[in-house]
């Protein structure tokens, strides 16, 4: 090998070298934050799935916000939302928040109220970390979700009582009574004739 041959080949190598370190180097600092980092506080502790249903960590304005997917289940008349929640790994777990009625959750990229969403629509919620709220990004809106206890349902068992609509008339019952009474001479006049 020539002496320029090799200085060129150091010098390549030494480049590489360089280019190589900056690209780890800024991709080590430029990682993004994962659920395992954030603080969840001790709101958590109620709720130990909401750790395992993390799908991911959306930072804005410098804040981490833990993003779920979850399933509109139901909307009760008093504002109650029932949502599935979850998890990267197929689980879910069910459970009942009070938003806000003016509160927009997003389904499809459109900003819904809850109680315009159909059961069974998947929507995204972001939590902000720490903090057991709910958070539109569409409008900026940071608000408390209030969690409910399940409604329970009572099934009271009515015994029907079978009554003839006030509409109908006793003519039907009339006619009976003849067709009884014409039977009942015929039976006489028989009983009559041989007797």
């Amino acid at each position: 090998m020539k002496p320029g041959e090799v200085l060129m080949k150091k010098i390549v190598f030494a480049v590489i070298c360089a280019v190589g370190w900056l690209a780890t180097s800024g991709a080590v600092s430029a990682q993004e934050p994962t659920c395992a980092d954030l603080q969840w506080g001790d709101w958590v502790a109620e709720r130990p799935y909401v750790q395992t249903s993390c799908a991911g960590v959306v930072e804005k304005n410098g804040v981490l916000y833990a993003k779920f997917n979850a399933t509109m289940e139901r909307y009760f008349n008093n504002g109650d939302v029932k949502l599935r929640i979850h998890a990267p790994d197929g689980s879910w777990n069910v459970d009942t928040f009070r938003p806000p009625a003016d509160f927009r959750a997003d389904v499809d990229g459109e900003p819904l109220p809850f109680s315009k969403i159909p059961s069974g629509k998947d929507i995204r919620l972001y939590v902000p970390e720490g903090r057991f709220t709910l958070v539109s990004f569409e409008e900026d809106v940071i608000v408390e979700a209030v969690v409910v206890e399940e409604p329970v349902e009572e099934v009271v068992v009515v015994e029907e009582t079978v009554v003839m609509p006030t509409t109908a008339s006793p003519l039907p019952l009339i006619g009976l009574a003849g067709g009884l009474f014409v039977m009942l001479g015929g039976l006489a006049g028989y009983l009559r004739r041989r007797g």
